[in-house]
């Protein structure tokens, strides 16, 4: 058994052991977006797409290989006997490879681009939930201040009933209040585990790491318009080159109509016996060509199932090119509206709540009203102050909206 002095050792080593500290992360709206860029391991694993689809663009347009015959035949009951070697190629009749090496090509380009636009969305995304975090630290702060004042308020109250300066139904009345208040904070505590809970696999983080958001939300402000130029969107240029892949394979399903010819060169070697001359012996080249007819199958139907994708993907892209600008248009109604939302709380309804709070607050203190109204005025203010900051929220998520809706790039 280990000594007391031993174990006042043991314990006095492993409290001055250094701790464990998880790895912090400080983020911001932009960063975080960066961030998620940087490390999400989906969009990582859709990169490796981009190489894939240059695979196939080295695969494609190639023509198959020669084949090369040959033949050794042997008479079982004399010596006569022949060789024969063969070299054949197939040629192809149309364009076909070419063909074929635009339309990998096109692949390659809608590849590349539909990474791109994951990289979009998973920027806004990342963004959005950023901005809701922030907005909650706030609104938490917000209500850890009312939370302080109503507790002052409640010490004070309290003092003054036991010494029958004040009546102790008021004191129980902001008691009350405090402990409802209390509560929503564990609330908000439960809706910030969410949400930090919803970003981390955006930005490929574990439980193990401690994420910390910068704050406040900045001011309303104007936005470039961008929603014009729209081209550059991962998802239109995927669109467009899919469109392009489509009809591309239209062209391929005609060109195999006809199918490759071939043609070949042999050489064959025969030891033959001539009675009464004897063995003799016979060389011959030959030279030969095959050409398939186009009669029974003219690939009618994939030719015409072609056609149909093609024209299915021009009104896909025509779709997608609709609903990026109805993005970009949402994104900035979105902004005008809560900005006007944010300008009539601060002008005339957070003017209007301080000063009736304040008037109640020198009424209660002459005696003229009672608690009530004054607790009454303050909830009022509160709920404004918290309409705003939802205002605000609102404007920061449509403004990532409309960012997301007219980035060109990730």
């Amino acid at each position: 058994m280990l000594s007391h002095k031993h174990l006042l050792l043991i314990i006095a080593l492993a409290a001055a052991a250094p701790e464990s500290h998880a790895a912090v992360i400080s983020l911001n709206a932009e960063s975080a977006a960066e961030y998620a860029l940087a490390h999400n391991p989906s969009l990582a694993a859709a990169r490796i797409r981009i190489e894939e689809a240059r695979g196939r663009v080295d695969a494609a347009g190639r023509r198959s290989n020669p084949e090369l015959e040959f033949e050794l035949s042997q008479n079982v009951r004399s010596s006569e006997h022949g060789v024969s070697v063969a070299w054949m190629q197939k040629f192809p009749r149309t364009a076909r490879l070419a063909i074929e090496k635009s339309v990998s090509r096109a692949e390659l380009a809608a590849a590349t681009a539909e990474v791109a636009d994951a990289g979009r969305r998973l920027a806004g995304e990342a963004r959005e939930a950023s901005i809701r975090i922030i907005a909650l630290e706030e609104e938490r702060r917000l209500l850890k201040q009312h939370i302080d004042n109503t507790k002052e308020l409640s010490t004070f109250l309290a003092g003054r009933a036991k010494g029958g300066e004040a009546s102790a139904v008021d004191a129980s009345l902001v008691e009350l209040e405090a402990r409802q208040l209390a509560t929503g904070m564990l609330q908000l505590n439960a809706k910030m585990s969410a949400l930090l809970g919803s970003i981390r696999p955006f930005l490929g983080v574990g439980p193990d790491v401690q994420l910390k958001f910068a704050g406040p939300l900045g001011a309303p402000k104007s936005v470039s318009e961008r929603s014009a130029d729209l081209a550059g969107r991962g998802d239109i240029r995927a669109a467009r080159a899919t469109a392009v892949a489509a009809k591309h394979r239209v062209e391929l399903a005609k060109a195999n109509r006809w199918e490759d010819f071939s043609a070949s060169i042999s050489a064959s070697h025969e030891r033959t016996e001539d009675a009464p001359s004897g063995l003799e012996r016979d060389t011959t080249v030959g030279l030969r060509f095959s050409l398939p007819l186009p009669i029974w199958n003219k690939n009618e139907g994939s030719i015409r199932e072609a056609t149909a994708t093609a024209h299915r993907m021009e009104k896909e892209a025509t779709a997608v090119i609709a609903l990026a600008r109805a993005e970009a248009a949402s994104g900035r109604d979105a902004m005008e509206a809560n900005a006007k939302i944010l300008r009539d709380i601060d002008e005339q309804l957070m003017p209007q709540a301080r000063q009736i709070e304040q008037q109640l607050k020198d009424a209660f203190d002459a005696g003229q009203t009672s608690l009530t109204e004054v607790l009454r005025a303050r909830g009022r203010r509160y709920e404004i102050e918290s309409r705003r900051l939802e205002a605000l929220r609102d404007w920061h998520i449509a403004r990532a909206h409309f960012l997301t809706a007219t980035s060109t790039r990730p």
